[in-house]
């Protein structure tokens, strides 16, 4: 089970200024009481953060938003393609191929209309 998880808060200036609402997304793969973030860093690193699942209640208490997205979720494949953002690196992950979409609400638009 895929959820992408879109966060209000983030320390890189660019997000800022100009994502509006959400500012940080990261898609979360779920395996029965195991969950794992992949968490975009910078340009061409992404680390796996293992969690569990109260943790996610924990992190919707601090500004998360979760919406579950059905998918291939390839983490390996998209890293070979070099994201510069995170949410290149989620659209990558998650099979998404349009180019229109480029911030982290624009990306919420796109998951919750299909």
């Amino acid at each position: 089970m895929i959820y992408i998880g879109f966060s209000t808060k983030t320390h890189k200036l660019f997000a800022k200024i100009l994502c509006k609402k959400y500012r940080h997304v990261a898609p979360i793969l779920i395996k029965k009481d195991k969950c794992v973030i992949y968490q975009f860093v910078r340009f061409n690193k992404v680390v796996p953060i293992p969690i569990k699942k109260r943790d996610l209640r924990i992190l919707q208490q601090h500004g998360w938003k979760f919406v579950k997205y059905a998918c291939k979720f390839d983490p390996k494949r998209a890293i070979k393609s070099k994201p510069i953002n995170c949410v290149q690196w989620t659209k990558h992950a998650c099979g998404i191929k349009n180019i229109a979409i480029q911030t982290p609400d624009a990306l919420l638009k796109y998951i919750t209309h299909k």
